[in-house]
């Protein structure tokens, strides 16, 4: 398994670790949780889900913060940051719980977790949004050649490593079957490019 591979496993294997329960737990009625259609299109641009996954955590508690945001392999994205399954969870530290949010096909929907807010990124700022350029940029740095090799891109933003100082890092993966890989990094807060890892 090459570095950039056992990275996203490992950050894959962290995510589960801290959010064992956002999954298979149900938000309860009393949370205000209920599912809303976005639109009529399956596949959603990432400022839309952002926008709708946020307003839904801070209508839930005032004091959210981002720990996760990416699409999920049921939702390849496209250039244009469209993708038909998003993956969000903001943090409450008054709640002591996170509000993990999924949009499937333009479904919104939602559940909490008790959590002690270990995954929260240091951030100097708020999240940066252009998905869309960060895809450019990472098929400019390799991310292109993949991609016509089958690669699907994958995006996350997460806390990074402690030597980063754990703080927020976005990720863009590609992988191709059996074959080479690629990690493009970008400062989470203002989205400049960082490193290109190939393995």
């Amino acid at each position: 398994m090459s570095a950039v591979q056992s990275l996203f496993v490992s950050l894959a294997l962290a995510a589960l670790a801290m959010f064992p329960g956002s999954i298979v737990h149900a938000q309860s009625p009393a949370d205000g949780c209920k599912p809303e259609q976005l639109g009529a299109h399956k596949a959603v641009d990432f400022g839309t889900a952002y926008a709708a996954a946020e307003k839904r955590a801070k209508a839930w508690q005032a004091d959210v913060v981002v720990v996760r945001l990416g699409n999920t392999t049921l939702g390849p994205i496209d250039a244009e940051a469209r993708s038909a399954n998003w993956y969000m969870v903001w943090f409450s530290k008054a709640a002591k719980k996170t509000i993990a949010i999924s949009i499937a096909n333009g479904m919104l929907t939602c559940s909490t977790d008790e959590d002690a807010g270990r995954a929260v990124p240091a951030m100097n700022g708020n999240v940066y949004r252009d998905v869309k350029q960060m895809l450019a940029t990472g098929a400019e740095k390799g991310g292109a050649a993949l991609i016509a090799k089958g690669a699907q891109p994958m995006v996350q933003f997460s806390v990074g490593p402690n030597s980063s100082g754990r703080k927020g890092i976005w990720f863009i993966n590609y992988q191709v079957k059996q074959g080479p890989s690629l990690q493009v990094t970008f400062d989470g807060a203002t989205g400049k490019f960082e490193q290109a890892i190939p393995g």
